[in-house]
């Protein structure tokens, strides 16, 4: 695949260079993990240092760090929002948000810890970037603060419209990169529809609850859920659940291998 006359890549072609996707580079970017240029028309555009920072961030993704692991290890800053880069990592993103909406509630960490079980130290660090959470503590945690996951975690979409395509979803991985979730619409009123991919034995480590109705659809693998204290089911490619939000659930990949599931709330309260 050639290069440009101008030494710089076209995401389709770093990414190829890579051996990862466009959609990958794309989530790195949200990340802070890579900051390339952009062209007149506002396309990425990749200098080969781009492209060696970019092996170094697969590299590390594969020994299971985290985004806020490899920028320490790259020696980057979290970077901010800018029209450059509109994103902010995610982790830096919800922690963020969450202590705007504590804060505008007049709750202290003591105050938020005593809604949601979890440590004053942990929310202090999820709220700073330094830690991630499990499903089931950040929505505990935007349950207490009066948000949603989505809320905390959502950033601006890649592009308007009713139409999401595949290599322009917003995406969010929870646990490093156990659990990613990529939106399949731009802006939900009435439903929130969601692509979630889970590593083996991935999960939400913990039971949650809110208001609404959700419909689970397995596209590949296996996943258990948990429904209240007398309900278990096991889902295959194929099957698909749906139940009361307001029955306190979780869940967990069987399979070995990735698991893919389209999950639906209705209204957004998830």
């Amino acid at each position: 695949m050639g290069q440009p006359e101008t030494g710089r890549l076209r995401i389709a072609e770093a990414a190829s260079l890579v051996g990862t996707s466009p959609s990958r580079l794309r989530q790195w970017e949200r990340e802070g993990l890579l900051r390339p240029s952009r062209g007149r028309g506002g396309q990425r555009l990749y200098q080969p240092a781009d492209v060696e920072r970019a092996r170094e961030v697969a590299r590390l993704r594969a020994e299971q760090l985290n985004a806020p692991a490899i920028r320490r290890i790259l020696g980057m800053s979290p970077g901010t929002p800018t029209a450059e880069h509109p994103w902010a990592p995610p982790a830096e993103l919800a922690g963020a948000r969450l202590r705007e909406r504590r804060l505008r509630r007049g709750m202290t960490l003591g105050d938020t810890a005593a809604r949601t079980g979890l440590s004053p130290s942990f929310i202090s660090a999820f709220e700073r970037g330094l830690s991630g959470a499990s499903v089931a503590a950040l929505h505990r945690l935007a349950a207490a603060c009066g948000t949603t996951v989505s809320e905390l975690t959502r950033g601006t979409p890649a592009s308007a419209g009713r139409v999401v395509r595949a290599d322009e979803r917003r995406v969010v991985e929870l646990g490093g990169p156990a659990i990613r979730m990529e939106d399949l619409s731009n802006d939900p009123t009435a439903l929130e529809a969601q692509l979630f991919v889970l590593a083996a034995g991935a999960g939400s480590d913990g039971w949650y609850a809110h208001p609404g109705e959700e419909l689970m659809l397995v596209l590949d693998g296996r996943v258990g859920v948990w429904l209240g204290e007398q309900e278990y089911y096991e889902l295959a490619e194929g099957d698909a659940l749906t139940f009361p939000s307001t029955l306190s659930h979780r869940f967990r990949a069987l399979a070995a291998t990735e698991t893919r599931l389209v999950w639906v709330n209705t209204p957004p309260t998830f």
